[in-house]
């Protein structure tokens, strides 16, 4: 079926489900805070004057539009929403139910959505359900920014739970099946005992079933379980390359320094970066020395075992020094004290390596000056000695903190061995103020020379499919020893494989892309292009029953996430049966958009409803509500 055919009979099956139970009209006016409104007393009269047709945003009250977007998605699901807005959720409150809200949250839920979709306005401030939201879920309480999936999870298990149709659920044992069960047995068993605790409008709607297998690795022991699932939270393959902008300092005093442009992955070591540059620069990776910058101190140096993550970007810069393998290194900085006791350090840090052999302390500072000779010019007169040097050389810790060691010795030979018998690694030349400005030319001390890479090295194209992300969610895996197995053979805890499979399809496909990783040391969010149809969807390759097989599935919403960790914004796409058109929901703010908008770098949770079957044996002018059970 085209595209155009598909949405012109979903609007037809919708539409006038919703004229029916709401007398639906489209007519939208000014905005209004619709919370005044008591829409628990709303009559069939009332709704009828006041209906917008579920394009209404959502006002922002502080840090809210995680719950904004999520609801916005949930709303433009049709089931869900004819549910709520007919008031066929009342009758099935369950007030009982001592996991439940008492059904505080399915009616918050509820008036919410008469508003959206029976209000005479373009906005709603969604205070009173935000009120009960954080009563029932203490970390949705204030006003810090939440992730919208979350949100999510928790208001479908709420709902769920104060809607539950069994008021007295039973006791049920988990328990693998035997050997012998075929799966459909063992699935159809699961499924009935699921249902035997758990019936509602979430049920019907969101629940399907997976089936989970673990072996052991040694007894060959297998474990079959069939499991509720309510969304996926599939990962992003990892196929991410990072452009870094990384300095040379050369050993050629006459050289200056140059900047490239270099391609590394995300994940891996420090030699992968030196490699890198070794391509772009022709400096072999054993003559780097890679160290972090802070404008004139050498922060760091980073050893080329270190992880890739552990570079502080955005923070310092990175500088890669030319050196000769073996040989002993010192950091040389330019420093002056102006009107203070406190060094104040200025242009490029610069090394010096010494011979193994003693050197004169004439001799270093002839070397030291070749180094800079670039942009420092001294007459011969001035190296004769350390008086007519325009600068004291002075050795300094790691912070630049001047240390009480004379360079120079008795015998005029450099001296680079601390009285604690450490190595001198850093010096400091601290500069007279007149002779800095009369002798070193800080411009060309500066000075960059771009290498060609940096105009036109570019990041690679990095998309997935969404089947890829499904496909790694499925995939068999190695459980790690912070997840081990208890293998009832072998009486003890296992590396377990561990294979997940579809078995029953959910009517409404919740997909919750991972974009945000953590780890003890470091956390990232993966901007990774994720390509998803948005229609005909199918799993069929990923499902182990073949009774489903041929179900597909159509696009309905989007969550976006945009910005960094710990913050960002969230809008939605949502597809609304009152048009028939596709629209961004930005907080407050609801415009028609191009359903190509949906598919972005920022997606973050989808939302899919089923195909429904070809009618062939009834009026084309017949139309029921979507049977849910």
């Amino acid at each position: 079926m085209e595209l155009g055919a598909r949405s012109t009979a979903l609007l037809q099956k919708y539409r006038p489900i919703l004229r029916e139970t709401l007398h639906l009209r489209l007519d939208r006016t000014k905005s209004a805070d619709v919370d005044t409104i008591s829409t628990r007393s709303m009559t069939q009269a009332n709704l009828t004057r006041s209906v917008s047709g579920g394009l209404v945003g959502l006002n922002n009250l502080g840090n809210t539009c995680f719950m904004a977007s999520a609801l916005q998605c949930l709303s433009n699901i049709p089931a869900l929403t004819q549910f709520f807005i007919s008031d066929a959720y009342e009758s099935e409150i369950n007030e009982k139910n001592p996991i439940g809200n008492r059904g505080d949250l399915a009616r918050a839920y509820g008036d919410l959505m008469k508003q959206m979709w029976c209000a005479n306005s373009s906005t709603v401030a969604p205070r009173h359900f935000k009120s009960v939201l954080g009563r029932c879920a203490p970390q949705f309480s204030g006003y810090l920014q939440q992730d919208s999936q979350e949100l999510m999870a928790f208001l479908l298990d709420g709902l769920h739970e104060d809607l539950n149709r069994i008021t007295n659920k039973p006791y049920i044992n988990q328990e693998d099946a035997p050997e012998n069960t075929a799966d459909s047995v063992a699935a159809q068993r699961a499924w009935d005992n699921h249902k035997k605790r758990n019936d509602s409008i979430i049920t019907d709607l969101f629940h399907g079933q997976y089936r989970s297998r673990l072996e052991c690795p040694d007894c060959m022991k297998v474990s079959k379980i069939f499991d509720p699932l309510m969304y996926m939270s599939v990962s992003l393959p990892r196929k991410e390359e990072k452009i870094r902008e990384i300095d040379i300092i050369w050993l050629d005093p006459e050289t200056r320094r140059t900047r490239y442009k270099i391609i590394t992955p995300r994940e891996g070591q420090v030699i992968d970066l030196l490699y890198s540059a070794e391509k772009v620069s022709g400096l072999s990776a054993d003559r780097m020395m890679l160290c972090e910058l802070s404008q004139s101190i050498i922060e760091s140096t980073i050893s080329p075992t270190q992880k890739l993550r552990d570079i502080r970007d955005g923070r310092y810069s990175l500088c890669i020094f030319e050196r000769e393998p073996q040989l002993p290194v010192i950091k040389v900085y330019n420093a002056y004290k102006g009107y203070t006791s406190y060094l104040k350090y200025f242009g490029n840090p610069l090394i010096m390596q010494v011979p193994k052999r003693e050197m004169s302390y004439k001799e270093f500072v002839i070397s030291l000056y070749m180094k800079m000779s670039r942009y420092v010019q001294l007459t011969e007169e001035a190296l004769q000695s350390e008086d007519t040097l325009p600068f004291k050389i002075k050795a300094v810790n790691q912070f630049g903190v001047e240390q009480s060691h004379d360079l120079c010795d008795e015998d005029d030979n450099l001296s680079v061995q601390m009285s604690s018998g450490k190595p001198v690694a850093y010096i400091a030349l601290v500069w007279d103020m007149d002779a800095k400005d009369e002798y070193f030319k800080l411009d060309e001390c500066n000075a960059v020379d771009y290498h060609d890479s940096y105009r036109s090295t570019k990041a690679r194209k990095n998309e997935v499919n969404l089947e890829d992300c499904i496909e790694m969610y499925c995939k068999q895996e190695t459980l790690n020893e912070d997840n081990m197995w208890w293998c009832p053979n072998c009486k003890d805890f296992k590396q377990a494989s561990k294979k997940l499979d579809l078995w029953r399809l959910p009517k409404v496909l919740v997909i919750h892309l991972k974009r945000f990783c953590y780890s003890r040391h470091w956390r990232d969010k993966i901007e990774t292009m994720v390509k998803f149809p948005q229609h005909d969807l199918s799993l069929k390759k990923f499902m182990l029953s073949t009774d489903q097989s041929d179900i597909k599935y159509d696009l309905r919403g989007v969550v976006n996430h945009y910005g960094g960790l710990g913050g960002g914004h969230y809008t939605a796409y949502c597809h609304s049966v009152a048009d028939d058109k596709w629209h961004v929901y930005d907080d407050s703010h609801v415009a028609s958009c191009t359903p190509e908008k949906c598919n972005s770098p920022s997606a973050y949770v989808l939302f899919y409803s089923q195909q429904e079957p070809e009618r062939t044996n009834g009026s084309s002018n017949g139309f029921e509500p979507m049977d849910v059970n």
